[in-house]
Order: C-alpha cells, then structure tokens, then sequence
C-alpha cells in the first residue's frame, strides 16, 4: 500500500475525485472534488472529450507522484450475474466462469471482461459476478492512461459502497443499498453481512414522481427476485441510499425515503460512509465534504487501504494483498492448525520434562544412598559424585589396595588376562593368588605336566607380566594330578 491513494469514481454526470494519505499516524482527507461533465449529450459513451476534461481537472494541480489509483465505474456499463458452481477453487471458477455466463449473457463472452467474488463454500459455492464491456473499458484505460493514471482497481460504482457498509456496519448486517446515479439506479441486497445480489435499472422520465414510482417498483421486483433466486427469507434491517441529492433526477430525498419506506417497511436513511468506518479518518481544514458524493470515492479508498476483496476488471493489486484475499481462510486455518500443534508439542514437551525431572531426583537420591553407604563418616552431601572421587583419590594415595601402587597393574586386569589367555578345554585349577609390589605368585593343579608348560606359554603373552617362571611342578598320587605354583614379574 503506497502512502498516498487517489481514488476517481466515474459517474453519469461527473467524476469524483479523492486523496487520501495513509500513515501510521492514521489517513487524512487531503482533497475532495466533483467535475461535471461539460458535454453530456452522448450518455452512453464513456469516452471522448467529456470524460478526458474532466479527469484532467480532478488531477489538476494535484501532487499525485507515488499515489496508488483506484477507479470505479458507473453503473450502467455494469452488467451482474448470480452463479452456484461445484467449486471451491478460485482457478477452477475462473475456468468455467465463461460457459456458465455465455447463455445468461446479451453479448459474446469475447465482448466482455468479467470478475467476481466468492459468497459462501458450503456444498455449492455462490458466484457474484460483475461484467464490463470489453472495448468500452479498453478505451477507458486509455483515456486514464492519458492522464498518467493507471489503476490497481477498476470496480463497479456504489459496489465499494456496500461492501464498506458490509463491514462496519455492527447493527444491521441484513440491508440495501440503493446506489443513485443521473437515471441508473442499482439495489445491492446484503444477506449475514454478504453482498449477495446487485442489479442496476434505469429510471428515466420527465415527471419526478414517476421516477420515484419507477424506483421503488423495481427496488421491490429485486428484493422478490432476490428471495426466488436464492430460495431464502430475505428481510432487511434497514435501506441506504446514497447519490440522490447530485443524482440530476430532480428526485426529492425526503419523498424518495417516504415512499421506500411504506412499500418495504423498513426504515430509510441517507448512507454516510465517512461516519460508518473506523479508520482514525481527519479531513484537511479546507475540505467541506458533501457526503452525498463523497460516499463511493472514500469506499474506493477504504477498499485498497484495507485490502478488501472486490470485483476487479482492470490491474493488479498488490501480489501480497491478491495471495491474501484468495487464499486468507487457508492461512487461518493452517495457522489455528499450527497453533494449535505448537500447544500440543509444548504440552509434551513441559510433560516429558515433568517425569524427567522426577526420574532425575530418584537417581540423585540413589546416588546420594550409595554414598552415604560406602562413606558413613560424610555428614554433608552437596555434590556426591565429586565427593567420591575425591575421597577415592584420598585413598589411593594411602595405599589402600594392596598390589595396585607405583605400576599401576590392577588385580583385575591380572585375572582378566589370565581369564582370558588360558584356554577354555584345558583342565586347570587356581589354587592360590599372592600378589606383591612387583611379582605374583598363583598356585593350582592341573591333569599334565605339558598342561603346566602350556600354562607357562599362554600367561607370558600377558601385556601386565614381564616374566613367568615355573617354581615347581610334582604328581600329587592321591589325586594323581600335578600340583603347580608359578613365580611371575609384573
């Protein structure tokens, strides 16, 4: 979103023009105006001299570098559509959007450029289209470009009006909107704070009552094929209208509200956008805004500074603001997803560490335990581990182990090697085990006096003995075995 926003709604009889500049501090209403079209005579073109004059005097003497542009359309260059598709995908919408239209159409689908929004995902998704002609909008594009303007939104008129309402509207969220321009009206009907239905009509004719007579007769036909199309009760809060008072249709406001309200029932209210949006909105001290055209401009406004998903004929809008209008629910529920696995992960996490710290304190109180066993003289127990190895260091160093000094040679690793060394099938006995500082003394019997020599060859690979020396080797004839003892150097 740039910092400024200029947003141009093309009327019947005029173009209207907005600046609006955005900052962290909030927007301000920079400048606001109205430029009738000098010429009018050709009401159903949208192009030549008249609308180019009137775009240069809104931009004129305007500081508009930077600015992001916003247009919208008068209604009647707008055709809508109503559609149930079996699709939930945007593509896959915009793919079959062309032969679902065609028969509904007064136009080939090559004469026209069509947009739309997605209503309600349920079983059958329900399509609001808009529909503009083609060379007209082409034309118009050219006629902005022209003026350096070249837009990110092109909508159709009054739509921002009522999606604006749609939102911040808290009270009513099932309403109208009647959007009044020269001799077109369109009726927006707003269902669960949804535009669900627009349709645009003509009101044309030289006795004022008999426009107002024509506009509410058609307001009322809408509302009923409203109901029938979408099979629901549809009944509203209340009906805005907006555009009466420079409609150029010399309709009376106060009649005009009267007679909408005794046809429909429903109370009848002039729409003020500037007041129903919440945006920290100020307005330049110079600025007397009339509401009446400055409704659909500062909806166009609104619209892009919020990034609120509207038909969109002409441009692109941000890459990050169309990926969020598309696919924001997924976002969501890939977030709530992911939040919610976060807590999961968080909740295993802090249980494991419960019983990790439980497991921890039992081996801490077994091990303090087998302390307090072996060294009973040790009242105070800060770290027992440590403690061990210095007590046993103390040891050591009073040459508690007999035979394990200056060497180095354990007794265990003497057994080892003779465990291990002398072979499983010879028949040996291990009678006696003397250990000195430097030697050692084994004695035992065994089955030969070959088994003794063997005894001999296998312990003198012992890395722990230096020399081995058979000290004597005699038949004992009680047992008719041969008693040995061996003398060996560690």
């Amino acid at each position: 979103m740039s910092g400024k926003i200029f947003a141009i709604d093309i009327r019947h009889n005029g173009i209207s023009g907005l600046l609006v500049k955005n900052s962290l501090k909030g927007n301000q209403i920079e400048e606001h105006r109205y430029i009738p079209y000098v010429d009018s005579k050709n009401e159903q073109d949208l192009s030549g001299t008249r609308i180019v004059d009137a775009l240069k005097n809104v931009v004129k003497d305007l500081d508009l570098s930077g600015c992001e542009y916003v247009v919208s359309l008068s209604s009647e260059f707008i055709s809508y559509r109503n559609l149930q598709v079996p699709f939930k995908d945007r593509k896959k919408i915009g793919q079959i959007l062309p032969f679902e239209l065609e028969p509904t159409l007064p136009y080939a689908m090559e004469d026209v450029k069509v947009d739309f929004q997605m209503i309600r995902q349920a079983e059958y998704t329900d399509v609001f289209v808009g529909a503009v002609n083609t060379a007209m909008l082409e034309t118009l594009m050219a006629d902005l470009k022209e003026n350096n303007i070249v837009p990110s939104i092109v909508t159709p008129s009054g739509l921002p009006s009522a999606l604006c309402l749609s939102r911040f509207s808290d009270v009513h969220k099932d309403f109208i909107f009647v959007d009044i321009d020269g001799i077109y009206c369109t009726v927006f009907a707003i269902l669960s704070g949804h535009v669900r239905l627009a349709r645009s009509f003509v009101t044309k004719s030289s006795d004022p009552m008999l426009k107002q007579k024509q506009l509410v007769d058609r307001l009322a036909q809408t509302l009923t094929a409203f109901e029938s199309l979408l099979l629901v009760d549809f009944e509203p809060a209340i009906v805005f209208i907006s555009g009466v008072v420079t409609s150029g249709n010399d309709l009376i406001e106060d009649d005009l509200q009267q007679a909408i309200n005794n046809v429909l029932g429903v109370p009848v209210q002039q729409a003020d956008i500037l007041s129903e949006v919440n945006l920290n909105l100020t307005i330049a001290s110079d600025i007397q805004p009339d509401h009446a055209l400055l409704n659909n401009t500062l909806s166009l406004a609104v619209v892009e500074i919020l990034g609120i998903s509207t038909i969109n004929f002409y441009g692109e809008r941000s890459i990050a603001k169309k990926y969020w209008e598309e696919y924001k629910n997924d976002f969501i529920k890939t977030g709530l997803a992911a939040a919610f696995v976060f807590v999961i992960a968080m909740f295993n996490v802090l249980f494991d560490a419960h019983f990790l710290q439980k497991e921890v304190n039992q081996l801490n109180k077994q091990i303090a335990g087998i302390f307090q066993a072996t060294l009973p003289d040790v009242t105070k127990i800060v770290d027992p581990l440590q403690q061990m190895r210095v007590r046993l260091a103390q040891e050591q160093k009073k040459n508690l182990f007999t035979g394990e000094l200056g060497d180095g040679v354990l007794n265990i690793d003497i057994l080892n090697d003779i465990s291990s060394l002398i072979p499983k099938q010879l028949d040996v006995e291990f009678t006696r085990f003397v250990r000195g500082d430097k030697n050692l003394l084994i004695s035992g019997n065994t089955d030969t006096f070959n088994s003794v020599d063997e005894i001999k060859v296998k312990l003198a690979r012992a890395k722990t003995i230096k020399n081995i020396t058979i000290s004597s080797a005699n038949l004992e004839k009680t047992s008719n075995r041969i008693q040995f003892k061996l003398k060996i150097d560690l």
